[in-house]
């Protein structure tokens, strides 16, 4: 196992160690205990005190934090034409810690280890785990450090009216909808970033600031499908004029030495915002909308220029959810390079078969439609179709069918059923995906 990794589950035994060591101690004297109300828990009751509230010293800070576990069990089959179909019965476990504040100081720690029975049934084009012959599933097994980083945080600056949020280390990093960065959550490995980020605002206005030395991608460490080195930059401002206007202007520099085809600058703003409309049946009407220009950077050998375009918007509907449209624009320069969204959780459009994760050369079209309803027996169900183009020639390229049914158990139970449904033309292969999981979080 990597160095990274076995250092990662002794620190997070250290701090289990000492949660324990801030737990056994006592809680006051029996006169301050006489003055709480009962039920009330006394500030330093290590893991059973508040994990939102600071810290009044440093061991109660590490003795105090939060445990952090989740494990979902996944069923998967794929089937792609011309290839042997998928049966991927994976598990995703993370255990992590976080202290509580103490000065605005916190830091976190998080292992995430995936496993299943037999690699046999399944294949991980990026790290050829598996059988060669079948439908790729990229959800490959291994252990590594999911998160660690060191935070500091200060709200009530200025009167009251502003934040400083300073975070350094392995993190989960997203900005809006994902689409330009994300962290690929549906997966059974998630992207997180080696980042120093700041994030400075108030209640109208925030500034984004990150620089990214390494990706911890979707397949962990193998070293066939190994982490990006990298030397990117992201910025981002919003404004929010009101509920109904957002304004978001963006800069991703994003530049990997070992990835350098992957390598782009994209210059671009987003808008959205809420129309409330009253109490009636139609509510409200949700809207937003991104254009953005992106050319090759750092290394990359293509010379390229390509613009990127996308609307959506969708109505409230009282007591059934939302109905909506979109339309997603990915252009081409000429057919020799497209839109790119290296770090995006790119799973999240233009279908849940992932067809297009990596736009084509030609570019792309997507027109969709949507509805989202609370069903009986609270049930939440997504219906969803696509009409795929080229953006160079225009030719259609396949439409695709999605539809979701999910339903939480519990606050720490959720069980999930997915389906995507691929009709390709030409190059496109014809493309099953069904998903079956349960998930538990504490």
């Amino acid at each position: 196992m990597r160095a990274c990794v076995a250092y990662g589950s002794v620190a997070l035994a250290g701090l289990s160690g000492l949660c324990l060591a801030q737990g056994s101690g006592g809680t006051g004297s029996a006169a301050e205990a006489e003055k709480r109300a009962f039920g009330q828990l006394p500030p330093n009751a290590g893991w059973l005190s508040d994990p939102k509230a600071e810290a009044t010293n440093l061991w109660e800070a590490i003795g105090g934090g939060k445990v952090h576990l989740d494990d979902r069990l996944r069923f998967e089959f794929a089937e792609v034409d011309g290839r042997k179909p998928s049966y991927a019965i994976t598990n995703r476990i993370r255990l992590g810690y976080e202290t509580k504040a103490f000065k605005g100081f916190s830091a976190m720690i998080e292992m995430e280890n995936v496993a299943t029975p037999d690699h046999d049934l399944y294949f991980v084009a990026a790290t050829g785990d598996g059988d060669a012959e079948r439908t790729n599933v990229p959800d490959p097994s291994d252990t590594e450090v999911n998160q660690a980083w060191g935070r500091y945080r200060r709200d009530g600056l200025f009167e009251g009216e502003a934040f400083i949020d300073i975070k350094a280390g392995r993190q989960r990093l997203t900005f809006d909808d994902h689409r330009f960065i994300g962290n690929v959550g549906w997966r059974q490995f998630e992207q997180t970033l080696d980042a120093a980020r700041v994030d400075v605002g108030n209640k109208k206005l925030t500034f984004n600031y990150a620089y990214v030395w390494g990706v911890q991608r979707i397949f962990s460490d193998d070293d066939t499908a190994r982490p990006w080195d990298s030397d990117s930059h992201l910025i981002r401002a919003g404004y929010k004029f009101s509920d109904a206007l957002v304004v978001t202007p963006f800069v991703y520099l994003l530049d990997f030495d070992n990835a350098s085809g992957s390598s782009n600058q994209s210059y671009g703003v987003r808008v959205s915002g809420t129309v409330k409309l009253g109490e009636g049946t139609l509510q409200s009407l949700l809207y937003e909308a991104t254009y953005a220009r992106q050319s090759d950077y750092g290394d990359n050998a293509t010379d390229y220029e390509a613009d990127y375009f996308g609307v959506d918007a969708a109505a409230a509907i009282a007591e059934f959810g939302q109905v909506g449209a979109g339309y997603q624009f990915l252009g081409s320069d000429d057919g020799a390079a497209s839109f790119q969204f290296p770090l995006g959780t790119n799973h999240k459009f233009q279908g849940y078969a992932d067809l297009f994760l990596t736009t084509p050369p030609e570019g792309l079209q997507d027109f969709y439609i949507y509805v989202r309803a609370d069903l009986p027996w609270k049930l939440k169900g997504e219906l969803a179709y696509h009409e795929f183009w080229f953006d160079e020639g225009g030719d259609n390229i396949g439409y695709e069918v999605d539809a979701v049914l999910s339903r939480k158990i519990s606050s720490n139970w959720v069980v999930l059923g997915k389906l995507a449904n691929f009709d390709g033309q030409g190059r496109f292969s014809d493309t099953i995906r069904l998903w079956l999981e349960t998930t538990f979080s504490f």
